[in-house]
């Protein structure tokens, strides 16, 4: 190892330290009493001083040898930690970091002068008053790290095994005095196991890219082969080329897993910065860590950390109250902020919340009216929910004087642009006096992500599938309502909610023509600067993973487009920009001044009904599946399907799934489906049962619907179904799942499962 690569491991060993200090002394503040955390604390700095000498950074030395003073006095008994104290230790921290990151930046120490800061330690540790505020004067933020140019997971030597153990959870009181653990890093014992199952391994960052854009050529590659498979019976053709997307499909998963960091990476910044916050405010508060384990892309990371930041001083400053506030309204004096991280539907949520005292919505209307956002006749119509939309504006405010937490309007704003530039989402719910919950959404990674393919006129165009909501057929000839104007907006109802639509055609302009009065719109609900709205395409192709391009520089200045991808076929693929459409649109202006649906509208409660995915079968009307029996929706070729003994079967991912066809099991359907072109596809219901996938085959899948629990039974019982129900005066038979399978395994087991498909073409 020469010297350059060690001096990465000092840059790299100091900021782990620095980090775990950072929590390690909001939890000493907690609990000074706790003897092997102040041995732990003093023994990473006695290291950090100890590497100094080592490179002859003299700086850095005498400023972790003066903090090493004042921690051996604390370990020793001589001294109480107290909050200036605390602060003081907090400020060489700080100091330390700004060395470290020179010495990255130059090889060398900056030049810089820490002569007070040595003298105010030193006096601390002599049991001396130090010159310094009891609180720091300004909030440090949790500044973005350099990335480090090596990935490294080295074996710690004897003597530092000690120091790598120092992760011991932050505990927190709750209400009723028991003890919350906090996950800001990985037990000690399970460190352990894996340094002790695996090597050392050392990986170039930039090493790591490139491998992923090879294998985002792969994937692209791959897609291309898939369509040739239709294209040719050869069969020994069709199992090389599906062994390859396995095998591509292995490799994408094991090179994101590469990339994929936890996020407790950036949460280990906040317990400092809550503390820092709360004292600044004169505020007591807590910090609730959930899910600090959950992975993501590490080019997110760093995107993600100024919104967290944001939120959590805007929780602090705007949300709690003051102790004494507090216990008026009948609370406990420490207020609590949760950070929560999942995956959820291939997803990342996070989710911040306070229980202080909400959103000021009669200031946040005031403010409304005096910039002129809105008319003072009209401001008094606004819900609660309308109104959280003006937090998000440039410029807007609730404090009336600016500080250095909060009054420049410059937040909240900035939080949805760069969730936003991510392909994330941001939903904030507000209650008086209760609390606020911020929820953002993010994709895993922006490399590769999960599509919805349209067609607009002649060409293909791609959806971000975390914008899609649901998919709606709307049939103009039979729906009662059909489409409806709203001061000059295209809407239609929904479960009883007013809908906006746009047309894709319309707004790139590849033609202005409008729907016959008997047509059948595909419609895209989709979601953008928190208003649901409609995108009526020519047709849906198929859900497929691309890989994001940038736009040339032709295109990067369109606001439609988000970027581009290749598909099977080598042609290239735009994707669309969802937000983008529904502002260049005008329809986010239009739906903010009128809203669509108010609240004084009285709408049927959900609480009692219950969702329902409906469908169609050759020789029956309307059908129903509860939609938790769905995983997922699926359109095959008929060419993927195979022979597996006496059953119909297709390869998915790594399974082979059973086709089940409906029609075979209820009662009243054509028990034979129509021939099939090559171009056809068939529709599959996916649902597990044991853990084994199954096809259900379906003419046709319309959208979901949310009908009554009370379900009017079949009387007398008719094969395959459970009952029915009622929707907009259209009876709707529910299938009985169950039973379905039951007979399905009865044929099987007696030999007479029916072939069932034709694999003729017409």
């Amino acid at each position: 190892m020469n010297d350059d690569d060690i001096l990465v491991e000092f840059i790299i060993e100091a900021r782990e330290i620095l980090d775990q200090l950072d929590l390690d002394f909001v939890q000493l503040e907690i609990t000074p009493d706790d003897k092997k955390l102040v041995a732990n604390i003093f023994r990473a700095m006695h290291t950090l001083k100890g590497s100094s000498g080592f490179f002859a950074f003299k700086r850095l030395e005498k400023v972790s040898h003066a903090g090493e003073s004042l921690l051996g006095k604390i370990r020793d008994g001589q001294l109480t930690l107290d909050t200036q104290k605390t602060t003081m230790l907090f400020s060489a921290l700080d100091c330390l970091r700004v060395i470290i990151e020179g010495i990255e930046s130059n090889q060398t120490e900056p030049t810089g002068d820490d002569t007070a800061l040595v003298e105010n330690l030193l006096a601390l540790a002599a049991g001396k008053e130090a010159n310094v505020p009891s609180a720091p004067v300004q909030v440090t933020q949790p500044a973005a790290p350099v990335e480090p140019q090596i990935v490294s997971t080295p074996n710690p030597a004897p003597e530092d095994a000690e120091i790598k153990q120092v992760h011991s959870p932050v505990a927190v009181s709750s209400d009723d005095g028991e003890s919350t653990d906090q996950v800001w890093a990985p037990d000690p014992a399970d460190i352990v196991k894996t340094q002790e199952s695996a090597a050392p391994v050392k990986v170039s960052l930039e090493l790591l890219d490139k491998l992923m854009n090879l294998v985002s050529e792969m994937v692209l590659a791959r897609n291309r082969l898939l369509p040739f498979t239709n294209q040719f019976s050869d069969h020994d053709f069709s199992s090389a080329v599906r062994v390859v997307d396995l095998l591509t499909l292995e490799l994408q998963e094991r090179m994101m897993k590469t990339r994929m960091q936890p996020i407790s990476q950036v949460w280990t910044k906040f317990p400092r910065l809550i503390r820092d916050v709360s004292n600044q405010c004169g505020k007591q508060v807590s910090l609730i860590q959930e899910g600090a384990e959950t992975e993501l892309d590490r080019t997110l990371l760093d995107a993600i950390r100024d919104p967290l930041v944001h939120i959590i001083r805007n929780s602090i400053d705007h949300g709690i109250e003051l102790p004494a506030d507090r216990v008026s309204c009948g609370k406990p004096e420490l207020g609590k902020v949760l950070l929560r991280a999942s995956h959820e539907n291939g997803m990342v949520v996070i989710e911040i919340a306070d229980d202080g005292a909400g959103v000021d919505f009669d200031l946040v209307r005031q403010r409304a009216i005096e910039k002129n956002l809105i008319p003072p006749q009209n401001a008094h119509e606004l819900s609660d929910l309308q109104l959280l939309e003006f937090i998000f504006l440039p410029g807007f405010s609730t404090k009336s004087q600016v500080t250095n937490l909060s009054g420049r309007g410059v937040g909240m704003d900035v939080v949805k642009t760069n969730i936003s530039n991510i392909g994330g989402s941001i939903d904030i719910n507000s209650q008086r006096g209760v609390g606020t919950n911020i929820r953002l959404k993010i994709p895993l990674t922006l490399a590769i992500m999960p599509a919805l393919f349209v067609r607009c006129g002649a060409e293909p165009y791609a959806i971000p599938q975390n914008s899609v909501l649901e998919m709606v057929r709307l049939d103009l000839n039979s729906d009662t309502t059909g489409l409806e104007d709203f001061y000059g907006t295209p809407v239609f109802r929904l479960r009883n909610q007013l809908v906006p639509i746009l047309f894709l055609n319309h707004q790139l302009e590849v033609n202005q023509d409008w729907p016959a009065d008997d047509a059948v719109l595909n419609i895209a609900i989709l979601q953008s600067s928190g208003i649901r709205f409609g995108l009526v395409v020519d047709e849906v192709l198929n859900m497929q993973e691309v890989v994001v391009k940038p736009l040339g520089p032709l295109l990067k200045d369109v606001k439609d487009f988000a970027g581009a991808t290749i598909l099977g076929n080598g042609r290239v693929a735009l994707i669309l920009d969802i937000d983008g459409i529904a502002i260049q649109s005008g329809m986010v202006a239009k739906i903010q001044s009128r809203p669509l649906n108010s609240e004084t509208v009285q709408e049927r409660s959900y609480e009692e009904d219950v969702a329902m995915l409906s469908f169609e079968l050759e020789g029956q009307s309307r059908l129903a599946i509860y939609l938790d029996n769905v995983e997922r929706l699926e359109m095959i070729s008929p060419k993927q399907v195979q022979r597996n003994g006496n059953r119909n079967v297709i390869q998915y991912g790594k399974e082979i799934m059973h086709l089940l066809y409906l029609n075979h099991y209820i009662e009243g359907a054509n028990k034979r489906r129509a021939s099939l072109t090559e171009d056809e596809v068939i529709p599959v219901i996916v649902h597990y049962t044991n853990g084994i996938p199954v096809g259900l085959v379906v003419s046709q899948v319309h959208d979901i619907i949310h009908v009554s629990k009370n379900l009017h039974e079949a009387n007398p019982p008719q094969k395959g179904l459970l009952g029915c129900v009622s929707l907009n005066d259209q009876v709707i038979n529910v299938i009985d799942l169950q039973e379905i399978l039951m007979m399905r395994n009865l044929q099987e087991n007696s030999k007479e499962y029916p072939a069932v498909i034709d694999m003729d073409f017409s």
